[in-house]
Protein backbone atom coordinates (compact mmCIF):
# COMPACT_ATOMS: atom_id res chain seq x y z
CA UNK A 1 0.00 0.00 0.00
CA UNK A 2 1.17 3.36 -0.60
CA UNK A 3 1.94 5.73 2.36
CA UNK A 4 2.01 9.20 2.21
CA UNK A 5 5.23 11.65 1.71
CA UNK A 6 6.07 14.44 3.95
CA UNK A 7 7.75 17.26 2.81
CA UNK A 8 10.83 16.11 4.23
CA UNK A 9 11.99 12.31 3.87
CA UNK A 10 9.81 10.07 5.61
CA UNK A 11 9.63 6.97 5.84
CA UNK A 12 5.84 -8.53 1.37
CA UNK A 13 6.18 -12.01 2.72
CA UNK A 14 7.20 -15.75 0.87
CA UNK A 15 3.72 -17.57 0.58
CA UNK A 16 4.32 -20.83 2.31
CA UNK A 17 3.87 -24.08 0.16
CA UNK A 18 1.22 -26.54 1.34
CA UNK A 19 2.99 -29.73 1.05
CA UNK A 20 3.63 -29.81 4.95
CA UNK A 21 0.57 -32.22 6.13
CA UNK A 22 1.35 -34.72 2.56
CA UNK A 23 5.20 -34.69 3.17
CA UNK A 24 4.69 -35.57 7.22
CA UNK A 25 2.17 -38.32 6.34
CA UNK A 26 4.37 -39.70 3.92
CA UNK A 27 7.33 -39.46 6.63
CA UNK A 28 5.42 -41.58 9.38
CA UNK A 29 4.43 -43.95 6.56
CA UNK A 30 8.38 -45.09 5.67
CA UNK A 31 8.64 -45.10 9.75
CA UNK A 32 6.69 -47.86 10.27
CA UNK A 33 8.35 -50.10 7.11
CA UNK A 34 11.19 -52.21 8.54
CA UNK A 35 11.05 -55.88 10.09
CA UNK A 36 7.51 -55.20 11.92
CA UNK A 37 4.24 -56.83 10.16
CA UNK A 38 2.29 -53.84 8.93
CA UNK A 39 -1.50 -53.79 10.46
CA UNK A 40 -3.96 -54.18 8.37
CA UNK A 41 -4.96 -51.92 5.74
CA UNK A 42 -8.83 -49.98 6.28
CA UNK A 43 -9.98 -48.74 3.37
CA UNK A 44 -9.30 -44.67 3.66
CA UNK A 45 -11.13 -41.84 1.78
CA UNK A 46 -8.38 -40.46 -0.72
CA UNK A 47 -6.51 -37.46 0.47
CA UNK A 48 -7.45 -34.00 -1.12
CA UNK A 49 -4.59 -32.75 -3.67
CA UNK A 50 -3.28 -29.56 -1.58
CA UNK A 51 -4.65 -26.13 -2.94
CA UNK A 52 -3.05 -24.35 -5.19
CA UNK A 53 -1.79 -20.55 -3.22
CA UNK A 54 -3.93 -17.83 -4.95
CA UNK A 55 -1.99 -15.06 -7.27
CA UNK A 56 -0.96 -12.53 -5.49
CA UNK A 57 -3.33 -9.36 -7.54
CA UNK A 58 -1.50 -8.04 -10.48
CA UNK A 59 0.47 -4.94 -10.33
CA UNK A 60 1.47 -2.41 -13.17
CA UNK A 61 5.02 -2.12 -14.26
CA UNK A 62 7.03 0.64 -12.69
CA UNK A 63 7.68 3.02 -15.10
CA UNK A 64 11.65 3.62 -16.18
CA UNK A 65 11.02 6.94 -14.42
CA UNK A 66 10.36 5.33 -10.75
CA UNK A 67 6.98 7.31 -10.08
CA UNK A 68 3.50 6.04 -11.33
CA UNK A 69 0.57 8.89 -11.96
CA UNK A 70 -2.93 7.43 -11.23
CA UNK A 71 -6.27 9.08 -10.59
CA UNK A 72 -6.91 10.28 -6.97
CA UNK A 73 -10.77 10.70 -7.36
CA UNK A 74 -13.06 13.55 -8.17
CA UNK A 75 -15.79 15.73 -7.75
CA UNK A 76 -18.54 17.43 -9.90
CA UNK A 77 -21.02 19.99 -8.83
CA UNK A 78 -23.21 22.84 -10.85
CA UNK A 79 -20.71 22.98 -13.43
CA UNK A 80 -17.12 22.53 -11.79
CA UNK A 81 -15.17 19.50 -11.99
CA UNK A 82 -11.93 18.65 -9.83
CA UNK A 83 -9.89 15.56 -10.17
CA UNK A 84 -7.05 14.55 -8.48
CA UNK A 85 -3.82 12.89 -9.36
CA UNK A 86 -1.57 10.50 -7.22
CA UNK A 87 1.99 10.02 -8.48
CA UNK A 88 3.78 7.19 -6.16
CA UNK A 89 7.47 5.94 -6.24
CA UNK A 90 7.19 2.26 -7.11
CA UNK A 91 11.09 2.43 -7.64
CA UNK A 92 14.11 2.13 -5.00
CA UNK A 93 15.37 5.39 -4.71
CA UNK A 94 14.38 8.44 -3.24
CA UNK A 95 12.29 10.75 -5.68
CA UNK A 96 12.91 14.46 -5.60
CA UNK A 97 9.79 16.42 -7.00
CA UNK A 98 8.70 20.03 -7.30
CA UNK A 99 6.40 22.26 -9.12
CA UNK A 100 3.95 20.84 -11.45
CA UNK A 101 2.60 17.86 -13.56
CA UNK A 102 1.95 18.62 -17.43
CA UNK A 103 -1.37 17.93 -18.84
CA UNK A 104 -2.65 17.42 -22.03
CA UNK A 105 -6.17 16.46 -22.42
CA UNK A 106 -6.67 14.16 -25.17
CA UNK A 107 -9.61 12.82 -27.53
CA UNK A 108 -10.54 9.49 -28.73
CA UNK A 109 -8.12 9.28 -31.25
CA UNK A 110 -4.90 10.23 -28.92
CA UNK A 111 -4.68 13.36 -30.04
CA UNK A 112 -4.38 16.87 -27.92
CA UNK A 113 -6.88 19.27 -27.41
CA UNK A 114 -5.84 23.06 -27.90
CA UNK A 115 -6.35 24.17 -24.60
CA UNK A 116 -5.18 26.65 -21.86
CA UNK A 117 -3.81 25.14 -18.68
CA UNK A 118 -3.16 27.39 -15.20
CA UNK A 119 -1.29 26.78 -12.70
CA UNK A 120 -4.01 27.13 -9.88
CA UNK A 121 -7.80 28.26 -10.46
CA UNK A 122 -7.00 31.34 -12.49
CA UNK A 123 -10.71 32.99 -13.14
CA UNK A 124 -11.97 28.97 -13.72
CA UNK A 125 -13.27 29.58 -9.95
CA UNK A 126 -12.87 30.79 -6.41
CA UNK A 127 -9.10 29.31 -4.80
CA UNK A 128 -9.71 26.04 -4.44
CA UNK A 129 -7.86 24.57 -1.35
CA UNK A 130 -4.13 24.03 -2.43
CA UNK A 131 -4.84 24.75 -6.05
CA UNK A 132 -2.99 28.23 -5.55
CA UNK A 133 -0.13 27.75 -3.22
CA UNK A 134 3.32 27.77 -4.77
CA UNK A 135 5.01 24.71 -5.62
CA UNK A 136 7.34 23.10 -2.77
CA UNK A 137 10.01 20.53 -2.82
CA UNK A 138 9.19 17.05 -1.69
CA UNK A 139 11.32 13.88 -1.75
CA UNK A 140 8.98 10.90 -2.36
CA UNK A 141 10.45 7.73 -0.21
CA UNK A 142 10.01 4.19 -2.05
CA UNK A 143 6.00 3.53 -1.23
CA UNK A 144 5.12 7.39 -0.97
CA UNK A 145 3.50 9.65 -2.96
CA UNK A 146 2.23 12.88 -3.46
CA UNK A 147 -0.66 14.44 -5.24
CA UNK A 148 -1.94 17.12 -7.41
CA UNK A 149 -5.14 17.88 -8.62
CA UNK A 150 -6.97 19.63 -11.77
CA UNK A 151 -10.16 21.46 -12.05
CA UNK A 152 -12.27 23.07 -14.90
CA UNK A 153 -15.78 23.67 -15.93
CA UNK A 154 -17.95 22.00 -18.40
CA UNK A 155 -19.57 24.90 -19.89
CA UNK A 156 -20.88 24.99 -23.70
CA UNK A 157 -21.61 28.47 -24.45
CA UNK A 158 -19.20 29.48 -26.97
CA UNK A 159 -20.67 26.62 -30.39
CA UNK A 160 -17.81 28.20 -32.44
CA UNK A 161 -15.10 26.24 -30.35
CA UNK A 162 -14.65 22.69 -30.61
CA UNK A 163 -16.44 20.83 -27.30
CA UNK A 164 -13.25 19.24 -25.53
CA UNK A 165 -14.39 15.75 -24.14
CA UNK A 166 -11.49 14.27 -23.09
CA UNK A 167 -10.98 10.48 -23.13
CA UNK A 168 -7.48 10.58 -21.83
CA UNK A 169 -4.95 12.92 -20.12
CA UNK A 170 -1.28 13.05 -20.82
CA UNK A 171 0.42 13.63 -17.80
CA UNK A 172 4.42 14.58 -17.43
CA UNK A 173 5.33 14.21 -13.64
CA UNK A 174 8.17 16.36 -14.14
CA UNK A 175 10.47 18.05 -16.75
CA UNK A 176 12.44 15.55 -18.39
CA UNK A 177 11.13 12.46 -17.37
CA UNK A 178 8.16 10.66 -19.80
CA UNK A 179 4.57 11.31 -20.25
CA UNK A 180 2.42 8.60 -18.92
CA UNK A 181 -1.32 8.26 -20.09
CA UNK A 182 -4.18 7.69 -17.65
CA UNK A 183 -7.32 7.03 -18.93
CA UNK A 184 -10.04 8.67 -16.25
CA UNK A 185 -13.44 7.39 -14.67
CA UNK A 186 -15.35 10.30 -16.36
CA UNK A 187 -14.57 12.28 -19.19
CA UNK A 188 -12.74 15.59 -18.81
CA UNK A 189 -15.08 17.57 -20.08
CA UNK A 190 -14.13 21.11 -20.83
CA UNK A 191 -17.06 22.27 -22.73
CA UNK A 192 -15.84 25.03 -25.26
CA UNK A 193 -13.80 26.51 -22.33
CA UNK A 194 -10.94 25.65 -23.46
CA UNK A 195 -9.36 26.52 -19.75
CA UNK A 196 -7.59 23.49 -17.46
CA UNK A 197 -6.41 24.45 -13.80
CA UNK A 198 -3.87 22.04 -12.22
CA UNK A 199 -2.60 22.39 -7.88
CA UNK A 200 0.99 21.73 -7.65
CA UNK A 201 2.30 18.47 -6.35
CA UNK A 202 1.80 18.46 -2.44
CA UNK A 203 2.08 15.91 -0.09
CA UNK A 204 -0.87 14.42 1.58
CA UNK A 205 -2.77 15.82 4.57
CA UNK A 206 -1.63 14.00 7.57
CA UNK A 207 -4.56 11.84 8.65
Amino acid sequence: MAHPARRTARRPAAVLARWAVPVALAALALAGCGTQTAPPETETDAAAPPRPPSPEPERPDCPESGVRVTEDGGDAAMGLRVMGLRLTNCGTEPYELNGYPTVAVLDEDGDPYDIKVLHGTGDITASLTGFDDPPAPLTLQPGEHALSGLVWRNTVDDLSRTVANGERLSVRPADGVAAQRLAPTSPVDLGTTGVLGISPWHAPEEP
